[in-house]
């Protein structure tokens, strides 16, 4: 028998069932899981450990229930992702559960549906949202060695997939011990008063007002510390550079043109690449020179992501966003992590405006007030601070793309037959 077997071979294929009227609160509301399709696009685990929403007996009886160690995987809309239920649970319409699997270890038909994601992608049906039935889905054609086989290299991609998740949820540490400290930061500061001889607390952060009232002010801000000031936007910065109303012809290659598609959550992503003619640098960017350091900030689509210029290079600017330019009563870097603070964000948001796409105007974003230290030094502190949980963050996502890419080819290889596991 060749090792190339449709998956309707060696499984049978059935697709879930929504129980109707969807809106129905009778249906809802137990202790059965009901996995919709939202509960494998947020995340990216092999085993379905709970759900978003939960049936009640009679929604069950209108659904299709799968138990633990059933094999799952969304054929609408997301097509493709294969998850193994670890809970007793019923499934969406939007998916198929592959049973009565023989001789096919099910952790290994979970590999390799995962690989074959692009291929089901293609070879769905278009429509409103692109979708499989059970047919395409039987008569995938898979590698299936012997069982042996099939477990072993289940263990080694599943070892990968231990270290992948193991680094995800050290990212997810640091990243709320980020948010916490960013919180704690922007309201207290760190201690500089004295010296390290006198004050025992020097270089951390100030007791907070509970423990130490007479180190705080209250302002229009609420109670901030006493050596820090308010300021509107306006005030901190030397310059505003505006290129927002202005389309660029883009060429193949040249001048890397960053637009508001570029700017993420605290940096710059290089997709989607878009240029300007070198040539055309001198005449497009007459609004202003940005440098390295200046801060970033997109006004809409989407509102209030923050960046850092961070080359030497020509890059030139368009769509969406402003170049911020701070002057000395602020350190550039600390402008970026304060655009990036909760409180911050809910004065900016508190300002958007649009009904279908929330922006602020220049106008508005310059009168913002924000609080920050009197003291350079304070502030480089407490970018030193952020910066050394950022730098952990980033070096953990750098060790996940490795891991991904040693997973990628390894199911290219194993999955395929190209390499034997004995």
């Amino acid at each position: 028998m060749s090792n190339f077997q449709p998956i309707g071979s060696f499984a049978k294929v059935r697709r879930g069932a929504s129980p109707r009227p969807i809106n129905n609160p009778d249906f809802f509301g137990g202790d059965v899981g009901w996995v919709r399709i939202s509960d494998v696009t947020q995340r990216n685990n092999k085993f379905l450990k709970n759900t978003q929403q939960y049936l009640s007996p009679l929604g069950e009886s209108r659904s299709l229930r799968v138990d633990a160690g059933d094999l799952i995987m969304s054929i609408c809309a997301t097509v493709g992702k294969p998850m193994i239920v670890d809970i007793p649970a019923c499934i969406h319409d939007g998916f198929v559960q592959i049973y009565d699997i023989q001789n096919v270890d099910v952790e290994y038909l979970y590999y390799l549906l995962q690989f074959k994601e692009k291929d089901f992608e293609k070879r769905g049906q278009p429509g409103t949202q692109v979708n499989l039935n059970t047919t395409i889905v039987e008569n995938e054609i898979v590698f299936i060695p012997a069982l042996l086989q099939q477990q072993r290299i289940a263990k080694i991609l599943g070892t990968v997939d231990n270290l992948i998740g193991e680094t995800q949820a050290l990212i997810e540490k640091y990243t709320s011990v980020k948010q916490g400290m960013m919180s704690d930061l922007f309201t207290r500061g760190i201690d500089l008063s004295g010296t390290p001889e006198t004050n025992g607390s020097y270089g951390q952060l100030r007791p907070s007002f509970t423990e130490t009232p007479e180190l705080y002010q209250k302002t229009e801000l609420g109670c901030v510390p006493k050596d820090w000031e308010i300021n509107a936007i306006e005030d901190i910065l030397n310059r505003i550079i505006d290129y927002r109303g202005k389309t660029p012809t883009k060429t193949d290659s040249g001048v890397p043109l960053i637009t508001a598609k570029n700017v993420r959550f605290g940096y710059i992503d290089p997709e989607p690449r878009e240029f300007i003619a070198s040539s055309d640098y001198d005449s497009w960017m007459t609004r202003g020179i940005p440098s390295q350091g200046d801060v970033l900030f997109t006004t809409e689509a989407p509102l209030a992501n923050v960046a850092q210029i961070e080359t030497e290079d020509k890059v030139a600017f368009a769509q969406r966003m402003i170049i911020l330019q701070t002057n000395t009563a602020c350190d550039s870097t600390f402008l970026k992590y304060l655009l990036m603070s909760e409180n911050f964000r809910r004065a900016i948001f508190s300002r958007g405006s649009g009904s279908t796409v929330e922006g602020v105007k220049q106008s508005e974003f310059k009168k913002v007030k924000v609080c920050l230290p009197k003291s350079n030094e304070e502030q480089i502190q407490i970018v030193q601070m952020i910066d050394s949980l950022t730098n952990k963050i980033v070096n953990e996502e750098s060790a996940i793309s490795k891991y991904k890419e040693i997973k990628k080819g390894l199911m290219q290889d194993l999955l395929t037959g190209k390499v034997r596991v004995n």
